[in-house]
Formats: structure tokens, C-alpha cells, sequence
């Protein structure tokens, strides 16, 4: 084995010396130099080529994935969910829905006072301020959020519930009403609903809108019927809170003093310039003092002047005071002259600074007497009958002496109606009214116009007849007829302008005096009054057909109740959106955010905080929100319930 592997060794050494290997090497001639170095610039293109090809991919990509997402993203802000409400997607035209609808519903109720409140709805909502934290952008979106959680939260329950309402009709009024006032304004209906709920409105588009919002209020009110008050829960409630329904009969005599009359802004300019002119004398006169002496003497003017200013100042205000003295020493004098009622009548004209005023008050509610501190002494619970007293007022420099007579819970009821009322028809007026216009516009003589006005009255008169002659036919019928209350709670259905009452015959309940306009009121208080009575008054609605049920409850107690029914109502709201948490990933509602960041900023703070007190101011801020928190889900259910 030994020689064997020494003989293949050298074998081996042989086969590979360098004498073999380079007879068995080909030489590189100038061709193949130049023919390798031709591959390998093509190589080297080619790679070049490749690296080219795929960055241009590459690049067509990015530029694809750009694209779709800025497609995706332009279609998620246009069709995909604006915000989120519980588990529902809610897209920008059902947010503006609400939006514009709080909106609308806030300006048509205060109308010419919205600059009372700091409110210009002709300049962008979210360059004014509603509150220190908060822009009036701000207070409508927060309005919309709340009447979305309103509504899904209620219809989600109603059904749940399996709770039935058709709410077509109620797209219908709105439809009706619409292409009303798109015709008034000269615009088609969808060019409305754009001006009225925002950009994305049609009139189709906000069906679902109105037909939700219609279920949810149904239900609302579905809720509110079944809610029980019992009388120990209005009577321990009114033990409570007496003040707010107690009356009180008292007389009162108003002393004003005789305060100083304040000098005017030209009164006080020509002292100065009195002052001046007796300076400016004085110093002529004194021609041979030096600049030196002259400057001293403009000082000491000028301190002079301050000292004179302090002393009218401080010489005014003993003056108000020595005012208001005399008049406190008046009301005593009076004071000490009554020993009842009599005695106060009989002293009051040699007191009082308007006698036209009549002293007697009698009816009076504690929130309907000023100042307050005459109020706060009416209603003190020790007052007997007979009590005076002499109290200040400040504010308007006054004494007033008092006498009180009595306090008790009035016991008016409330009546329950039924009504069917016959409008005018004053489309003719209208017509008449347009005509007159026209003339005036086209420049015609002032007669036209006279005599288009008389025709337009004319046209009025002529449609009140027409109300008037219809009333009296249905009345009629009624009384030919089963003269029933049920007979007269179908003719309303049919034949009431009343959309508040007719789709339940006409009906209303509890209704307080006052409540009705000036007629109605009237005729159903009158003290002879029966059950089953009917009548036919006018008013500027025109003409309402009424059939007297009856008496109901006393005005207190159903005051009470309905407070009572709106408290529970609140609770119920309150428990009912509690858990349900609204979304906006988008941040397309801002005061959500800002909530948020103040919420966070609260929190570290309070973790931050180690001293009790600090601790114990941010539980009553926390407290504090909730509370609002409550109040803005009560108005915004109450709105819904509308």
C-alpha cells in the first residue's frame, strides 16, 4: 500500500506541472482583447438597462399607490363616514342635516336679537366666539353631535322594540313645504335644500334624514305618554319648592331719592376752560415773575385743580349718600305711620314718588317681583299677614315700605278643547298684493297704487267671508248630526288647518289661561261655561270652530307634573346615549378634540397635583362637566321631541 501511494502521487505531480498547463493555455490575441472588452461593456449596459427599467416600474408604482390613495381618500371624505356615532357610519350630508337644522332652529327663534348674543350669521361661524372655549362652529356642531345621538339612540330602541310609525308623511310636509319656499324664493327645490341644510342636500337625499328624525320623535313622545307622576310625588315635590308656585298679595310704596343731578362731559370741559382762562389772567397780571416762577406756578395750578377734582368728587357722594339718607328717613316716617292695610292706603299718596302706581299687587309669582331682596322678604317662610318692612335698593337709589297681606297656591284650572279651525285662504291677497308691485315698480301714479292696496284688502275681507261661511256649515252639520264629541273629533280630522291638533281631532288638554290667543282664551274661560258647549270665534288665524270637554287639573299641578315628567324624561335620555361613543378619525369636528385635549390636560394635572385642595377643585370640575354634559342631552332630547 505504501509504494503504491507514493507511485499515484507522483503521477499526480506530473499531470499537473507548470510545463503542461501552459501548453494547454490559448493566447489572447488584440481580437479577443477587443472582442471581451465589447462583452463586458454590453454586460455592464445591460445591467444599467435593467437598473434603469425597474426604477421606472418602481417609480410608476409609487406614483399608482399615490394616486388610488389620494382617489380613496377624496372618495372616504366625499361618500365614506364623516364621523362615527355609535356603531353607525354617519357621511357629511347627514352632519350637515343636523348642523344647518340647529342652525335654522336657533336663528328663527331669536331672530333680531341674534347680535345679543354675539352672533352674525353673514360671517363665518368659526371667527366668533360662542364662549371662551368655544366658537359658534363649535356650539352647532356640538348641537348636531348631540341630536345624532338623540336620534340613532332612539330609533335603535324603537326598533328594538318593534315600534311602528310612518314617518312618510312627515317627508311630505317637509316636501310640501319646501317647494313652497322655493317657489316664493324662485329656485328649484334642490338648489333650497342646499341653502337650508348645507351642500350635499337634495330633496331626495334627506328623506332618510326626516323620516329618521320623525320615528325618533314619535317614539320620544311614545316614552313620554307612558310615564307615570303620582299625586305624592307632586305634592312632596311642591312641599319642596314652594316658592316657584305660591302667590302673594302685598302693597308697596317706591321712594326714590333725590339724587344730585351728575354734571355733563360740556359742563365739566367749560369749568376747565373757566379755570384756564382765570389762570392764564392771573399770570398776565404778574409780568415780573421769571420763567422759573411761571413754571411753579402752572405746577401748583395743575395740583390744584387735581385737589379741587377729588373734593367735587368726594363732595357728589356725600351728596348721594345725604340722598339717600333723606329718603330712608322718609320711609321710616311712613313706616311708622301704618298699622294695617288702611293706614298704609291713607299715607301712601304723601309718600310714594309716582302715585300713578297703583301700591296694591295681588297674584304676584316670587320670579315676577323686583328687586329680589323685596321678593326674598315676601316669600320668607315666618311672613304673617300684616308684616312691613322698609328695604334698600342701591341699584336704583330707593327705599320701598312694604306690607304684606297673603300667600297661597292658587287653585285655577286648566281646561281641555277640542277645536277645528277654518284658515283664510289669502292667496288672492297675495296675488294683489304682487300686482301692487308691479305698478309701483313700472312707475304708475299713486292713485294705482291706493287702489291696488283697497283690493288687496278687498281680497282679504272677501277670504275671511269665505272661512267665516265654511265655520259656520261645519258647525251645522255637527249639530244636525250626532253632536257628539267623537262626531266633532272626526270633523276635525277632516277639515282642521290646525296641523298641531287635527290628527288628533282637534285636541287639546290642560290648556292654561293665556295659552290661546285673545278670543279662544276668552271664550273658553268664561265663567258660564259647560261641557259639550260650542262656538265660533275669530282670530288672525281665522276662524276656530271649539267644543268645550271640560275642566281638567289645576294649573299648579299640572306645572309640576310636566317638570316632573321632564326630569324623569332627562334621566331616561341621560342613561339612554350614555355608553354610545362618537368618532371623528377624520377630525372634521373640532371641539371633539378639543374636549379631548382638555380632558387629558385635566388628567395630568390632577395626577400631578399632590396637595388636597388642588385634588379637590378638579372633582368639582370634573362635576361640573358631567352636569352640563346632562343639560345639553336635555335640550337636545327636548329639540328631538319637537
Amino acid at each position: 500500500m505504501g509504494i503504491a501511494a507514493v507511485d499515484m502521487s507522483e503521477k499526480n505531480n506530473k499531470s499537473n506541472s507548470p510545463a503542461d498547463n501552459t501548453k494547454s493555455e490559448k493566447k489572447m490575441t488584440k481580437y479577443d482583447l477587443k472582442m471581451q472588452r465589447r462583452q463586458e461593456e454590453e454586460k455592464k449596459a445591460k445591467k444599467e438597462k435593467a437598473i434603469i427599467k425597474t426604477g421606472c416600474i418602481l417609480a410608476v408604482i409609487i406614483c399608482v399607490c399615490i394616486a388610488a390613495w389620494k382617489f380613496y381618500d377624496n372618495y372616504q371624505e366625499k361618500h365614506g363616514p364623516y364621523i362615527t356615532v355609535g356603531d353607525h357610519e354617519i357621511q357629511k350630508a347627514e352632519f350637515d342635516y343636523y348642523y344647518y337644522s340647529s342652525l335654522n332652529s336657533f336663528a328663527s327663534t331669536y331672530g333680531s336679537y341674534l347680535s345679543y348674543f354675539g352672533l352674525d350669521t353673514s360671517k363665518p361661524l368659526d371667527q366668533q366666539q360662542y364662549s371662551d372655549t368655544m366658537t359658534w362652529d363649535d356650539y352647532f356642531q356640538q348641537q348636531a353631535v348631540n341630536q345624532l345621538k338623540n336620534v340613532y339612540a332612539l330609533t335603535d330602541e324603537a326598533n328594538e322594540k318593534g315600534f311602528e310609525y310612518d314617518a312618510s308623511s312627515d317627508y311630505d310636509d317637509m316636501v310640501t313645504s319646501i317647494k313652497s319656499y322655493a317657489q316664493q324664493q324662485g329656485v328649484s327645490e334642490d338648489e333650497y335644500c342646499k341653502s337650508v341644510f348645507g351642500s350635499d342636500a337634495t330633496l331626495e337625499g334627506i328623506k332618510p334624514y326626516v323620516e329618521m328624525s320623525g320615528l325618533a320623535s314619535a317614539y320620544y313622545n311614545d316614552v313620554k305618554d307612558d310615564i307615570e307622576v303620582t299625586d305624592d310625588e307632586i305634592n312632596t315635590y311642591y312641599d319642596e319648592n314652594k316658592d316657584n308656585y305660591d302667590s302673594v298679595d302685598y302693597r308697596v310704596c317706591k321712594i326714590e331719592a333725590d339724587m344730585p343731578e351728575e354734571e355733563t362731559e360740556t359742563e365739566t370741559e367749560a369749568q376747565t376752560e373757566t379755570a384756564a382762562e382765570s389762570i392764564s389772567e392771573t399770570a398776565a397780571e404778574s409780568t415780573s415773575e421769571t420763567a422759573v416762577t411761571e413754571t411753579q406756578t402752572e405746577t401748583e395750578s395743575e395740583t390744584m385743580s387735581a385737589e379741587e377734582s377729588e373734593a367735587a368728587a368726594k363732595a357728589e357722594e356725600e351728596a348721594k349718600k345725604a340722598a339717600m339718607a333723606a329718603a330712608k328717613a322718609k320711609a321710616d316716617e311712613m313706616l311708622s305711620k301704618i298699622k294695617d292695610e288702611a293706614s298704609f292706603e291713607k299715607v301712601y299718596d304723601k309718600y310714594a314718588s309716582d302715585t300713578t302706581v297703583d301700591s296694591l299687587n295681588t297674584g304676584k309669582k316670587k320670579s315676577s317681583i323686583s328687586p329680589t331682596d323685596v321678593a326674598n322678604w315676601l316669600f320668607d317662610a315666618d311672613r304673617q299677614a300684616g308684616d312691613t318692612t322698609v328695604i334698600e335698593d342701591t341699584a336704583n337709589n330707593a327705599y320701598y315700605v312694604v306690607y304684606f297681606k297673603d300667600r297661597y297656591l292658587d287653585h285655577i284650572k286648566t281646561v281641555d278643547v277640542r277645536q277645528i279651525l277654518i284658515s283664510a285662504d289669502t292667496s288672492s291677497s297675495d296675488a294683489a298684493e304682487t300686482d301692487e308691485t308691479e305698478t309701483t315698480a313700472a312707475g304708475e301714479t299713486e292713485t294705482a297704487e291706493t287702489e291696488s292696496a283697497e283690493a288687496q284688502e278687498q281680497a282679504k275681507e272677501d277670504a275671511k267671508a269665505v272661512a267665516k261661511i265654511k265655520a259656520e256649515q261645519i258647525l251645522d252639520d255637527w249639530k244636525n248630526g250626532d253632536a257628539t264629541e267623537d262626531s266633532f273629533a272626526e270633523l276635525a280630522k277632516t277639515y282642521s288647518d290646525d296641523t298641531g291638533s287635527n290628527t288628533n281631532g282637534g285636541l287639546y288638554e290642560a290648556v292654561k289661561k293665556g295659552q290661546m290667543v285673545t278670543n279662544f282664551n276668552d271664550w273658553i274661560f268664561d265663567a258660564s261655561r259647560k261641557p259639550g258647549d260650542t262656538g265660533i270665534v275669530e282670530s288672525d288665524y281665522g276662524y276656530h270652530i271649539i267644543y268645550f270637554v271640560g275642566d281638567n287639573k289645576e294649573e299648579w299641578y299640572v306645572n309640576i307634573k310636566d317638570t316632573i315628567t321632564s326630569n324623569k324624561l332627562n334621566d331616561y335620555m341621560s342613561d339612554l346615549t350614555a355608553d354610545i361613543e362618537v368618532k371623528d378619525s377624520r377630525h372634521h369636528v373640532a371641539y371633539l378634540h378639543e374636549t379631548e385635549a382638555a380632558t387629558e390636560t385635566t388628567s395630568d394635572t390632577a395626577a400631578s397635583t399632590e396637595s388636597a385642595a388642588a385634588s379637590e377643585s378638579a372633582a368639582e370640575a370634573a362635576a361640573s362637566e358631567t352636569e352640563t354634559a346632562a343639560e345639553t342631552t336635555t335640550e337636545t332630547a327636548e329639540t328631538t321631541a319637537k
